[in-house]
């Protein structure tokens, strides 16, 4: 088994340039490019995704859209006059609780969205403030 060396090409010259190494300034801003990205953009979209699984979650452990298609049906599929005013009466009670609490722990959700956006600016304003003494 013959070994190859990565760093050399076949007449034994080295493939690595040492001679060129990257600046602190030019990889500190890489390093902050790469993060903003991370931050504002991949972070986001993963936010936005997990609010729509959040949303999907709610809905079907509170059964709100089946109930609001199925709102005129009777309760427990009991055709007699009863069975439909008990029906619409349960849903009639059920549904404004399940969607103030679908609403509010959307709205939750994306509190926690515009938090996560605001934190690097803020903590570089706190950090700038106690060194000034602003």
């Amino acid at each position: 088994m013959i070994q190859k060396n990565i760093l050399t090409n076949s007449e034994g010259q080295q493939l690595l340039n040492e001679s060129r190494v990257e600046s602190t300034f030019s990889i500190l801003g890489y390093s902050i490019k790469e993060f903003l990205n991370w931050w504002y953009i991949k972070m986001i979209v993963w936010h936005l995704k997990m609010l729509n699984r959040v949303s999907v979650l709610l809905d079907d452990n509170m059964s709100i859209s089946l109930l609001i298609r199925n709102f005129f049906l009777p309760w427990h599929r009991d055709y007699s006059l009863i069975g439909y005013v008990f029906g619409i009466l349960i849903k009639l009670i059920y549904l404004p609780f399940a969607i103030i609490a679908y609403i509010l722990m959307s709205l939750l959700y994306t509190f926690i969205i515009g938090v996560w956006i605001l934190l690097p600016p803020a903590t570089i304003f706190f950090i700038l403030r106690s060194i000034f003494r602003l």
